[in-house]
């Protein structure tokens, strides 16, 4: 690629090619991380959120909410057996 110019930078050879594009680039331009354009292609990643934490919330909140369907159950119970006795 050494006979190509960096698309921002007229004056710089090109040493990668953008893996979206295909635009020329130089060092400065190229993200490593992305193999893409640092401006402008690597800014249109989206990055995933971790799936893991939010697979975790979701069993730790069912759990919670059905201890809390429990209590509120016991707590039924348990003031109509009072009531009961006090008749």
């Amino acid at each position: 690629m050494a006979a190509f110019r960096c698309m921002n930078h007229p004056e710089r050879e090109a040493v990668h090619q953008c893996a979206r594009c295909g635009k020329p680039l130089c060092e400065e331009c190229y993200n490593p991380d992305f193999g893409r354009c640092r401006d402008n292609c690597a800014d249109s990643l989206v990055k995933p959120e971790p799936k893991g934490r939010s697979a975790v919330f979701r069993v730790i909140v069912a759990i919670l909410a059905v201890i809390g369907a429990l209590v509120v159950l016991l707590v039924t119970i348990c003031g109509a057996y009072i009531f009961t006795l006090s008749n």
